[in-house]
């Protein structure tokens, strides 16, 4: 009786010290931002823009303008402990954060959200270490990463490398040849046109795509601890199992490849 009693206590303990946690990150995060700092660069559409920041989310959207702008929101912690630092030239754009003082800096109650306007054709090349990144409406080279937050691209065309450490990744796109990765989430994507290659990982979850009809591909689906499906057109199947696909849709072409090791894979005509 005195074991369960001291259990019992143990876990209220744990629940007081979780929900305090909890409540001091929920703060930090729902600071109120205010405009660190903006500018633009006049530059023509098919050029580069980098932006590598040490947290924070980064939200990129095309406009019709030959021109970058570039607006950063923050806290207080965030404009006393960051230098904010841009260059450029005629061919790129680049944004990036250091620390003032200690790395340890980024763990003092900083809170971070840059947002981007850039030509509708654009390459873009972007790396956060503790955020979420979305892109919509840029055609370009995409490069993707973060290293704890979710990956949201819509309305992408060219060519789409998306990476997470911690995360969902979330795609609408079409004419776009995608290699999209994941080591703790899940993977959606809606896809329309042609297929130029499609290549969906993920170490622990699930994977959901939406497919044309008509879509022609050489595809193979695998999972490790789930299941697989697709209800488009199969031909020329050398194996079909409950875990494991590996057929021509339609007519066979480009490579589609998805692959899980603890989740379900569902290929489904839209």
């Amino acid at each position: 009786m005195k074991k369960v009693f001291l259990f019992n206590i143990i876990v209220l303990l744990l629940m007081h010290t979780f929900s305090a946690c909890s409540n001091h990150h929920s703060n930090i995060l729902n600071d109120d931002l205010n405009l660190i700092t903006e500018k633009k660069f006049p530059i023509s559409p098919g050029n580069d823009l980098r932006i590598k920041v040490s947290g924070g989310d980064v939200m990129i959207t095309s406009w019709d303008r030959s021109e970058v702008y570039i607006k950063v929101l923050g806290n207080d912690n965030a404009k006393e402990k960051l230098d904010f630092i841009f260059d450029n030239s005629d061919s790129y754009v680049t944004f990036e954060t250091e620390s003032k003082g200690s790395v340890f800096n980024w763990f003092s109650g900083i809170s971070l959200k840059i947002e981007v306007n850039v030509p509708e054709s654009f390459n873009t090349g972007i790396h956060t270490s503790g955020g979420d990144i979305k892109l919509g409406g840029v055609s370009g080279t995409a490069k993707l990463h973060t290293s704890g937050g979710d990956v949201w691209a819509e309305k992408v065309e060219g060519n789409l490398d998306v990476s997470t450490s911690g995360g969902d990744i979330s795609l609408i796109c079409g004419g776009t040849e995608i290699v999209a990765q994941t080591s703790g989430g899940d993977i959606d994507l809606n896809y329309f046109g042609p297929n130029l290659g499609i290549d969906l990982s993920t170490s622990g979850g699930d994977i959901l795509v939406e497919l044309p009809a008509d879509f022609d591909a050489s595809m193979e689906l695998s999972t490790s601890g789930g299941d697989v499906s697709c209800n488009l057109t199969l031909n020329n199947a050398t194996k079909l199992s409950e875990h494991k696909i590996i057929a021509d849709l339609n007519n066979g072409g480009m490579v589609f490849t998805a692959h899980t090791s603890g989740g379900d894979i569902d290929v489904m005509k839209k």
